[in-house]
């Protein structure tokens, strides 16, 4: 999947910079934490927001529009 926002962040599957970490919250609700590319820079972004699995592509745009920031974590 590629998703490109209006603001061109930039979320590549085949791109090893970014990946998608699905997770399920306590009341069953799917959450992705997302890290992809800001095309203009090349730096990685990280956000995060409410995972739908019947409409990915919907979910990664509106997750990269409108998420939660989240900082590196420690490994």
């Amino acid at each position: 999947m590629r998703v490109t926002t209006s603001t061109n962040l930039v979320f590549d599957d085949s791109d090893p910079r970014c990946f998608v970490k699905l997770e399920t919250g306590q009341h069953g609700k799917h959450y992705a934490f997302v890290q992809c590319v800001d095309g203009n820079t090349g730096e990685k972004s990280r956000y995060w927001g409410i995972w739908c699995h019947q409409e990915q592509e919907a979910a990664m745009k509106e997750i990269l529009n409108w998420g939660g920031k989240w900082p590196n974590l420690p490994k």
